[in-house]
């Protein structure tokens, strides 16, 4: 499968005139069922190709990244918040849409408003299936800045989160080896776990290499 399909040369333009040039990762993964087809795994489903990541901080992203968990999620598997684009739907539109739902707060210029630091770069995936084929799928991930004295009010119950976590950016590739490890608790979330992993390792390297 062509990377194009994940990933549109149009829409990528458009992003470096906004935000300037940015990383363009590609991992391939074998996977099986049910990632991609069980409940709570339909990652590609009802048309998306592709799904933002907010990496939020407080004014310094060494201090504290933001991490959530679902009620429906293995125990302790916290990760970078996602959010899949919606057909017809531009990449920062979905952005703002997610942090508004997932947190309640607004994604704008004011100073009780999310701030998009910038975009840290897309990471595409050739997911191999043995009865879907190669899925293609993207990740963009963006570095946002939550406002001084905001908390984080969930707005959409069908989001299901059950919890937060502040973890400092350096501590980002122990959450990728949690997340790995998640298959020695629950073969269901094997697959999840490890497809998960790539982008919070992807994340480490980006704002490692900021520093």
């Amino acid at each position: 499968m062509s990377l194009q399909l994940a990933v549109e040369a149009k829409e990528l333009e458009e992003l470096r005139t906004a935000w300037g040039h940015h990383p363009l990762g590609r991992v391939e993964l074998r996977v099986n069922d049910p990632f991609l087809t069980g409940e709570h795994q339909l990652l590609a489903s009802r048309g998306r190709r592709a799904e933002i990541c907010y990496v939020m901080h407080r004014g310094d992203p060494q201090a504290g990244v933001l991490l959530h968990i679902k009620s429906f999620y293995p125990e302790g598997a916290f990760r970078l918040p996602t959010g899949g684009i919606h057909v017809n739907e531009t990449v920062i539109d979905t952005l703002g849409r997610e942090i508004a739902e997932e947190t309640g707060l607004v994604v704008g210029d004011a100073s009780d408003q999310v701030h998009i630091d910038r975009l840290l770069g897309v990471l595409a995936y050739d997911l191999h299936h043995p009865a879907l084929g190669t899925v293609p799928f993207a990740t963009y991930h963006f570095l946002v800045r939550m406002p001084a004295g905001a908390t984080l009010q969930p707005q959409d119950d069908e989001e299901h989160i059950a919890g937060w976590a502040w973890r400092p950016a350096s501590q980002l590739a122990d959450v990728a080896d949690l997340l790995e490890a998640v298959q020695i608790r629950s073969a269901t979330w094997a697959d999840w776990g490890r497809y998960r992993a790539l982008s919070h390792r992807f994340v480490a390297r980006q704002l490692q290499t900021a520093q």
